[in-house]
């Protein structure tokens, strides 16, 4: 995360990775007290995933460019990288569990779960056994287990998501998993393949296959998914670090940066310029 901590100047490093077994369980409101003054309710971001499930309160948590609102059952899954806040209100309940990257196999590929009323009890039990299990840090097989109760978690987590595409995605059909794999590559390598073949060609199946795949798990088209993760990161850049837009432009794979610009400008109907401006 040093190159982050470099290149983004306008938000808080909130902390490194957790330490030891690699997982960090804590209560709300108590979380907020524990941050030592940091304010939770500016831009930042984190080298670890970090799930957090209220239970009781209001109001309104960030992610990116969206704002989602906080009720009872609301759950976020906040990937590394990925910039979030919190608003001023720190009265609310609930866990934040923190989980290195090296632990974390699973994914979801929506920040924002309603976790329905008969789903909160099953997630609360997972919760607790993961804390219990922290206090075991010299037992045998304290890592693995930890890691199995994460992977369990997310696996709850999923099936609150019956309605929504990364619950779709839990299917065990072929098209499914395909379409959970093509996400996690273009989360890895989008600064680096802009095509549906690269990515077909790394999945070895073909680019129709992979439509096929896509469109039966989402609504959207192979390329559109890659050009929306492509869009995010450059705002993100545009938002909160000092690069120009040429060196933007580079960092995201383009060649020429002219081309960055006309591609920024067809899907986000401004320049990279104006959209950073607006924000000054």
């Amino acid at each position: 995360m040093d190159e982050l901590r470099e290149i983004f100047c306008r938000y808080d490093m909130v902390c490194d990775n957790p330490s030891g077994a690699g997982v960090e369980l804590y209560h709300m409101p108590e979380f907020f007290e524990k941050l030592n003054g940091m304010e939770t309710d500016r831009m930042h971001l984190h080298g670890f995933y970090e799930i957090i499930f209220f239970q009781e309160g209001g109001g309104v948590h960030y992610v990116d460019f969206n704002q989602y609102p906080i009720s009872p059952g609301s759950l976020f899954l906040i990937s590394p990288g990925q910039i979030h806040s919190f608003d001023a209100r720190h009265d609310q309940k609930g866990i934040v569990l923190k989980v290195c990257a090296e632990l974390f196999d699973d994914y979801l590929s929506v920040p924002y779960v309603e976790v329905p009323e008969s789903g909160c009890e099953p997630l609360m039990l997972l919760f607790t056994a993961i804390e219990e299990e922290l206090q075991n840090a010299d037992a045998l097989g304290h890592r693995e287990a930890l890691r199995s109760l994460v992977k369990l978690l997310m696996v709850r987590i999923r099936r609150c998501c019956n309605e929504t595409e990364a619950g779709r995605s839990g299917s065990l059909k072929v098209s499914h998993s395909s379409f959970i794999a093509f996400r996690k590559l273009v989360e890895e390598n989008y600064a680096r393949e802009h095509t549906v073949k690269d990515y077909a060609r790394r999945m070895n199946i073909t680019t129709k296959t992979l439509t096929l795949y896509v469109k039966e798990c989402s609504s959207s088209t192979p390329l559109e998914l890659i050009n929306s993760r492509i869009i995010l990161e450059a705002k993100r850049l545009l938002r909160y670090s000092v690069l120009s837009v040429k060196e933007i432009a580079f960092r995201l794979g383009f060649d020429d940066p002219s081309y960055f610009v006309k591609f920024f400008k067809r899907n986000v109907k401004q320049s990279p310029a104006d959209f950073r401006e607006s924000f000054q």
